[in-house]
């Protein structure tokens, strides 16, 4: 079966990466392009004479190991004992559930805010037309304030949820079902 194309299996590439370099790095020293470095490692290019030559000091500090290490399949992970400690998993579902829990009161009192500012945008043009008109500049202080004050308190309520808000609400959200999603397969890890 032949490796896929975005797996570079040239001596070229395993030398960029046995040296850390990228690939601009290494075509600036070749004197070719990125593109054709590119194409190069992807044998989809062959190396020219010119090329082969100013690679050639490079590849000899390339050990035969590093070839083999770079072309061998991948090792499997460690075999991990059968059941593991449940002390620091316990501990770290608590801890999730816990904070979860915090997350999912303060998205109740988000709710609470939007659903008042829902209710404000629905019902203040109407409570807004209802009103008197606005108090002209030199009313009496009294007046003033009978005839302006629902007004302003109408259009701040409507405008008591902002789209900060709003984005802070869904963060939260989303941090309280992923912490719960995490408590949720710690338990499940537990249980086995």
């Amino acid at each position: 079966m032949a490796r896929p194309s975005n797996f570079p299996d040239s001596r070229l590439a395993i030398l960029r990466k046995y040296l850390g370099l990228q690939q601009q790095e290494l075509a600036g020293f070749l004197g070719i392009s990125r593109s054709l470095l590119a194409n190069l490692e992807a044998n989809r290019r062959s190396m020219s004479r010119e090329v082969s030559e100013r690679a050639a000091p490079l590849l000899v500090l390339l050990p035969e190991a590093a070839l083999l290490a770079v072309l061998a399949p991948p090792t499997p992970p460690p075999t991990l004992p059968a059941v593991p400690a449940p002390g620091p998993l316990e501990a770290r579902r608590d801890f999730c559930l816990w904070r979860a829990a915090n997350l999912r009161y303060e998205l109740r009192t988000l709710h609470a805010q939007a659903t008042i500012a829902n209710r404000w945008q629905q019902a203040g043009p109407t409570l807004l037309a209802a009103l008197p008109p606005a108090a002209p500049d030199p009313a009496p202080p009294g007046e003033w304030a009978r005839l302006t004050y629902p007004r302003l308190l109408a259009e701040q309520c409507a405008t008591a949820f902002t789209p900060d808000d709003a984005a802070r609400y869904h963060l939260l959200r989303l941090q309280a079902e992923a912490l719960e999603t995490e408590a949720a397969a710690l338990a499940v890890l537990l249980g086995a």
